[in-house]
């Protein structure tokens, strides 16, 4: 996970305070149909499809579960 970090000064000395990184859609989640077994990344025209209904986290998981990325997309 990215990590962002924040220099916040104190009366005592300085601190560093780390706050994760906001992540976008597209690197958030992939969508897999659930029968043909092929993930999508947002933006595709395939992302919101009635059998996309399976959320992977990153590409490796939907890769590691058996499912192949979009030929139109290329997640």
């Amino acid at each position: 996970m990215l990590l962002l970090s924040l220099a916040v000064g104190a009366a005592a000395g300085e601190r560093i305070v780390s706050t994760p990184a906001p992540l976008t859609v597209a690197q958030a989640e992939y969508h897999g149909n659930r029968n043909s077994h092929i993930f999508h990344q947002a933006g595709c025209r395939h992302y919101n499809c009635k059998n996309c209904t399976v959320v992977f986290a990153t590409r490796q998981a939907a890769l590691k579960a058996g499912f192949r990325p979009c030929k139109i997309c290329k997640p």
